[in-house]
C-alpha cells in the first residue's frame, strides 16, 4: 500500500497550519472581524528614523496610535481583507494598511488612532 506524496501546495498548507500557527507556539485565539481563529498579533513601532532627511514626509501612525501585524490563514477568514477597510481585532475598530497573502499564511497590518 502506497502513500501518495502531498503537492507542494498541499504540503505548505499542512506547514501553516502545524507549524506556523501552532497552538503551543506563538498562535492564540482571536476575534478577527467576527471570526474566531489562531492569530499571530505582533505590535508594531515606529522603526524609521524621525532625523530631518530620513522620513520627514513619511506618515507615522504608530506615533498617535496603534499599529499590529496580524498572521493567519487565509482559509480561516470568510474574506480576505482589502487595504483601507474597517478590520475588528478582539473587538477594538483598526483600519487595514496593507495585507500580503503567503501560500494561504496572511500578513495583515493595522493601524489604529488612538488620539
Amino acid at each position: 500500500r502506497t502513500m501518495k506524496a502531498l503537492s507542494f501546495k498541499e504540503q505548505i498548507a499542512a506547514d501553516n497550519a502545524a507549524v506556523f500557527l501552532n497552538d503551543m507556539e506563538f498562535a492564540e485565539l482571536h476575534d478577527l472581524n467576527g471570526t474566531e481563529c489562531k492569530a499571530i498579533v505582533q505590535d508594531i513601532s515606529v522603526a524609521q528614523s524621525l532625523s530631518i532627511q530620513a522620513g520627514k514626509d513619511d506618515y507615522y501612525p504608530g506615533v498617535y496610535g496603534s499599529q499590529l501585524q496580524v498572521n493567519c490563514l487565509k482559509a480561516d477568514l470568510p474574506e480576505v481583507p482589502v487595504y483601507g477597510m474597517r478590520f475588528y481585532l478582539d473587538e477594538k475598530m483598526y483600519e487595514v494598511e496593507s495585507v500580503n497573502d503567503d501560500m494561504g499564511l496572511l500578513t495583515i497590518q493595522l493601524v489604529a488612532n488612538d488620539r
